[in-house]
C-alpha cells in the first residue's frame, strides 16, 4: 500500500495530530466573534458561501453542498438545545439543488419539514433571529458545522464536538428524511444487499477532495488517494471478518474509482446506477451545471448513497461530509477512516 496512506480505525485511540497554523488562527478568530442571542426565539438559517478565491475571473465565491449544511443544522440544533432557543428554521436557496416545481427551499426537497421545534409551546409566537449576516460567527460565511467536528474538524471523526450518539438523537428528535427517500434506500437494500453478506461500505470522494500545493495549508491532499489503497483496506476488513459471503457497496464521485473496483472485485462490488459521475479531472459533481441530470437528483442520490453506507457493516472512507453523515445516521457501524494529513 503506499506508505502516505494512513488509516484510523474506530476503536483505537485518536492519534495526536497537530493542527495547522492557518487552522488555529481560524479557530482564535472564532472563538473572539460574538455568540447571538437566540433564546426563546427561532434560529433561522440560510445558505452559506464559501469564502470568495481568485480564478481566472476574477475573485468567486461556491455555495457548500448538502451535507456541508446538514451538519451545519445537527449543530444548529445543539446549540439551540444549549442556548434555550425555541426552535430552528431552515431556509436553504442555493443554485446547486434548487428546483422552484418542489419549492424554493431546497432542505424540504429531502427532509419533511423546515421548522425543527426544539419547544413546540413557545415556536409559533418566538421571535426569529436571522443568521445571515457577513461579519458574525454564524452567518453567511460561518455554520454550526464547527460544533459537529470539533477545533480539529477536518480530522472528524477522530476528533470531534459532539459524539455520534448525540448526533443520532438529534436526527432521531429533529431532522426526519422524506418517506420517499426512504421507501427507496429500503427497496434498494432489499434487492441488492444479499441475505447473510457482510456488506463493506466505501466512500471514494474524488474530484474536489484534493486542491492544489495550496490546500495543505487547509489540511487537503494535493494527490488524490489511490484507489489501491482503498482496496488494500477493503481486503483487510475482509481477512478479519472472514465472512461466509461478502459484498462491497461503493459510493463514489468518480467513473473510474467505479471501473477500479469492479475490475478488482468483480460482481461483488453494488453501486446506485444512476447516481451521476466524472472523470477524475472534471468539476466536482455538484458543482457541475452541465451534467444530464437534475439539481434534485444530484441532492437525493447523494443522500441515497449516504443512507445506504449507513446500512452497511463496516464503512471504509475518506474526508466527506457524505460519509460522516453516515455515521451519525448508524452510530453502531465500525468505520476506517483516511485523513488528509499523516498520522505519524
Amino acid at each position: 500500500m503506499n506508505p502516505d496512506v494512513d488509516w484510523y480505525r474506530s476503536g483505537n485511540m485518536s492519534p495526536e495530530v497537530p493542527n495547522s497554523s492557518g487552522r488555529e488562527a481560524r479557530n482564535w478568530l472564532r472563538g473572539r466573534l460574538p455568540e447571538p442571542d437566540v433564546r426563546g426565539k427561532t434560529m433561522v438559517l440560510y445558505s452559506r458561501r464559501t469564502f470568495p478565491k481568485r480564478t481566472p475571473a476574477g475573485f468567486k465565491s461556491d455555495f457548500h453542498g448538502l451535507f456541508s449544511e446538514f451538519h451545519s443544522v445537527l449543530g444548529a440544533l445543539a446549540y439551540a438545545e444549549e442556548r434555550g432557543a425555541a426552535g430552528v428554521r431552515v431556509h436553504y436557496e442555493s443554485p446547486l439543488y434548487d428546483d422552484p416545481a418542489r419549492g424554493p427551499n431546497w432542505w424540504t426537497h429531502y427532509f419533511d419539514s423546515a421548522a425543527m421545534r426544539l419547544r413546540p409551546e413557545q415556536f409559533d409566537a418566538a421571535p426569529e433571529v436571522h443568521l445571515n449576516g457577513v461579519l458574525t460567527k454564524y452567518g453567511r460565511f460561518g455554520g454550526f458545522s464547527d460544533i459537529v467536528g470539533g477545533s480539529s474538524a477536518h480530522l472528524y471523526p477522530i476528533t470531534y464536538g459532539l459524539s455520534r450518539a448525540t448526533l443520532c438523537r438529534l436526527l432521531t428528535s429533529y431532522v426526519h428524511v422524506r418517506a420517499e427517500i426512504l421507501d427507496e434506500v429500503r427497496t434498494w437494500t432489499a434487492s441488492h444487499f444479499e441475505r447473510g453478506a457482510f456488506v463493506v461500505g466505501v466512500h471514494y470522494r474524488g474530484t474536489d477532495s484534493t486542491h492544489k500545493w495550496t490546500g495543505g495549508l487547509n489540511h487537503y491532499r494535493t494527490s488524490p488517494v489511490p484507489y489501491e489503497a482503498y482496496a488494500a483496506e477493503i481486503r483487510r476488513v475482509l481477512d478479519a471478518a472472514s465472512p461466509a459471503a461478502y459484498q462491497v457497496f461503493l459510493a463514489t464521485d468518480e467513473i473510474d474509482c467505479l471501473e477500479f473496483m469492479r475490475h478488482t472485485f468483480g460482481d461483488r462490488v453494488v453501486a446506485l446506477d444512476d447516481a451521476p459521475r466524472v472523470r477524475p479531472h472534471q468539476q466536482a459533481v455538484h458543482l457541475d451545471q452541465t451534467l444530464p441530470v437534475s439539481k434534485y437528483q444530484k441532492g437525493k442520490s447523494a443522500l441515497v448513497d449516504c443512507l445506504l453506507l449507513a446500512a452497511t457493516d463496516y464503512l471504509v472512507k475518506g474526508r466527506s461530509n457524505l460519509s460522516d453523515a453516515s455515521l451519525a445516521f448508524n452510530p453502531e457501524v465500525p468505520y476506517s477512516f483516511c485523513p488528509d494529513v499523516a498520522l505519524s
